[in-house]
C-alpha cells in the first residue's frame, strides 16, 4: 500500500509562528509520527513530500523515519505540495496543514497572501486543492493534522476523514499548544485509523464545470493575470478561468502563484 504523506509547517505540533528556531525538529517528529502510524496501519512504501516554502528543505533528511523516502527541493515541482502523487497511491495524508484565506486559524492563507482562490464560488484553501488534485488521481485524503480550525474545516468539507488537532488557534500567530507527546501520539493514531478504515474513503471530485476565481488585491495584478489565454474578466480585480479538468485548473493556480510573485517584484506590491 503506497502512501503519500504531504507536510506543511503552520500546522505542526508546538508552532505558533514562523520564527521558531526549533521548527525543523519539531516538522520532521511530527512526520515520523504519521509514518509510524501508517505502517502500523499496513503501509507498504511511504513517501514524503516536504512542502513548504520556495525550496522545500524543512525536514531533518537525517532524521527522517527509515522507512520513508523524501521529495524536497525546488522551488518547482509539477504537483506543488502532492509531488510523488500517483494512480498507484493509496492514500494521501495531510501533516502540518493550515486554514484558508478569510478564516480564523492559525496563518492562514492560501500559497500566498493574495489573490482570494475560488473554487465553484466558495474560497478555497490549499486543503481544498489538495483534495481536488488527489481526486483527479483516484485518490482519497484520509488525514489531516494541524490547529482545531483546519481539521474542524476539511472534516466538513471531506466528510468523515480522520484528524488529529495538535493545537488550538487563539489568533493568526498564537495557539494553544499540547504537549509534544501527546500531539504525535495523535498523529500516530490518526494515521493508523485513516489506512485501517482506507476502504470507506472516496477521491473528492468537485462539481462540473468547475470555475475558478481569482480575486486579486490590486488591480495591476489582475491585468497581469488576464493575459494568460482563457483568462475571463469578471470584475476589474478579479479573472476566471473555466478549465477543462481539475488538473488543468491546478497548473492555472500553480502559474498565477509564480506570476503574482513576478508582479509583487514589479509593482512594488506587498
Amino acid at each position: 500500500m503506497r502512501v503519500l504523506i504531504t507536510v506543511d509547517i503552520e500546522g505542526i505540533s508546538g508552532i505558533a509562528n514562523l520564527q521558531e528556531l526549533w521548527a525543523r525538529e519539531a516538522i520532521t517528529e511530527d512526520t515520523n509520527a504519521a509514518i509510524e502510524g501508517a505502517l502500523a496501519g499496513g503501509a507498504t512504501e511511504i513517501v514524503v513530500m516536504d512542502s513548504h516554502g520556495f525550496v522545500k528543505d524543512n525536514i531533518l533528511w537525517n532524521k527522517l523515519h527509515p522507512a520513508a523516502s523524501i521529495i524536497r527541493g525546488g522551488p518547482h515541482m509539477p504537483l506543488y505540495f502532492l509531488e510523488g502523487l500517483d494512480e498507484k497511491t493509496a492514500a494521501v495524508m495531510l501533516v502540518g496543514w493550515h486554514d484558508k484565506p478569510g478564516g480564523r486559524g492559525l496563518r492562514a492563507h492560501c500559497f500566498f497572501r493574495h489573490p482570494f482562490i475560488k473554487i465553484n464560488g466558495q474560497i478555497a484553501g490549499e486543503g481544498q486543492i489538495a483534495a481536488g488534485l488527489a481526486g483527479a488521481f483516484g485518490v482519497p485524503i484520509v488525514l489531516v493534522t494541524g490547529d482545531d480550525v483546519i481539521c474542524q474545516d476539511l472534516k466538513a468539507f471531506l466528510g468523515d476523514v480522520e484528524t488529529a488537532v495538535v493545537k488550538r488557534t487563539i489568533d493568526y500567530n498564537a495557539a494553544e499548544c499540547l504537549p509534544a507527546e501527546e500531539a504525535r501520539s495523535r498523529i500516530r493514531s490518526a494515521a493508523q485509523r485513516a489506512l485501517e478504515r482506507l476502504s470507506e474513503f472516496k477521491p473528492y471530485t468537485f462539481q462540473t464545470p468547475t470555475v475558478l476565481d481569482l480575486e486579486c488585491v490590486w488591480h495591476s495584478h489582475a491585468t497581469l493575470l488576464a493575459k494568460i489565454p482563457g483568462a475571463q474578466w469578471v470584475e476589474p480585480r478579479t479573472i476566471r478561468f473555466v478549465p477543462s479538468d481539475f488538473r488543468k485548473l491546478f497548473d492555472l493556480i500553480v502559474l498565477c502563484r509564480y506570476l503574482m510573485w513576478v508582479a509583487d517584484k514589479m509593482y512594488g506590491k506587498d
